[in-house]
């Protein structure tokens, strides 16, 4: 029995049926239709081959180029397009990162995914800063990992790098310190049922009195629990307290 592993990409099909190829098609268009109503993007990676298979396309995470135009560059795109300081942390990702995923199980490898921050050039020249997030789809027979899938979407920090491991059925994350090249491990923080609670309401967009009229308590309590919520994850205001618990997939 194979030990392949395939969440998202059906299989290699180039041995396939006629029928295979047009549900593979089929899937393709469906995932691209889904993704088209988000900010964000998806595309899917052959490592053996460094080939792009599959890209939902946003022209503005691309530096302004049609799926069509990034598919055929394949991972060359990156190459060309990243900030040139910022190559360095993709080709970290690539060896470092990547090489993390072979002291895990197959059954581990599909439930980690690396995240990590980069800028890209833009028509403009403007620098933009993207979020990538890798998950292994696909394994050999060998448990290497042969396929990716790759979200994109814009980052919520403020600076390149950022790279860490992060798994949902694990209570800590792996950060990769880039000026040393050591991985450490780090307990994810636990947000109490108060903070969730007003982070998903100022993520609807929700003034701080509106919050508390919501939850049936005072402004000022609403911003007691702010401030503690900010003092225990080190951010400064609510916009990074957001992109904390986003990225670190706290809620």
């Amino acid at each position: 029995m194979s030990d392949k592993i395939n969440l998202l990409y059906p299989g290699n099909t180039s041995g396939a049926t006629i029928f295979e190829k047009e549900s593979t098609n089929e899937y393709f268009n469906v995932l691209k239709a889904v993704l088209g109503t988000s900010m964000g993007s998806v595309y899917i990676e052959d490592l053996n081959t460094r080939k792009l298979q599959f890209i939902s396309g946003n022209p503005l995470l691309f530096s302004g180029f049609r799926a069509a135009e990034v598919e055929k560059m394949g991972y060359n795109f990156f190459r060309k397009y990243a900030k040139k300081e910022d190559l360095e942390i993709l080709r970290r990702v690539r060896t470092t990162g990547l090489k993390f995923f072979e002291c895990l199980s197959p059954e581990e490898k599909k439930v980690h995914t690396i995240t990590y921050d980069f800028h890209l050039k833009n028509e403009n020249s403007i620098d933009v800063l993207v979020n990538q997030r890798i998950t292994p789809i696909e394994l050999n027979n060998d448990g290497e990992i042969s396929k990716i899938a790759c979200v994109v979407s814009y980052s919520l920090n403020r600076t390149a790098g950022n790279i860490r491991i992060i798994s949902n059925i694990s209570e800590t994350y792996w950060k990769y310190n880039l000026f040393t090249g050591k991985w450490t491990e780090e307990c994810k923080i636990t947000l109490k049922t108060r903070e969730i609670e007003i982070i998903r309401l100022y993520l609807q967009g929700l003034k701080i009195e509106e919050i508390a009229e919501q939850l049936f308590v005072s402004p000022s309590t609403i911003k007691f629990h702010r401030s503690k919520l900010f003092e225990r994850i080190g951010v400064k205001n609510i916009i990074e307290a957001i992109s904390y618990v986003i990225t670190n997939n706290l809620i």
